[in-house]
């Protein structure tokens, strides 16, 4: 059995209504309590960055960074423990948002 831990996890998101509500949702119904919530403009215009840390093992934490991802306005999830922090995430947000303007533009030729 896997032990619990601190988990903080940082979610990428397009600033709309209803996200907030959407991602507790995810942790209500995984009966997982939010420790700390922060919410605010990321470094990247026009999109914002959510840090939610919760008490669970990995493969809880796994499963609601998944379901989260699949929100349609959630551009990319991460987890990490206590305060682990990747230097690759904003460079793998600003290239998801590089591909997707590419395809935008070309289903718009």
């Amino acid at each position: 059995m896997e032990t619990e831990k601190l988990y903080e996890i940082t979610v990428y998101t397009e600033n709309q209504v209803g996200l907030l509500s959407s991602i507790a949702g995810i942790f209500t119904r995984r009966s997982l309590n939010i420790e700390k919530l922060l919410v605010y403009p990321s470094r990247i215009e026009g999109i914002h960055k959510f840090k939610i840390q919760t008490r669970t093992d990995e493969t809880h934490v796994r499963a609601v960074v998944l379901q989260i991802e699949k929100k349609v306005d959630v551009i990319k999830a991460y987890y990490y423990i206590d305060e682990e922090h990747s230097a690759q995430e904003v460079s793998a947000v600003k290239d998801f948002l590089a591909e997707r303007e590419t395809e935008r533009n070309n289903n718009n030729k």
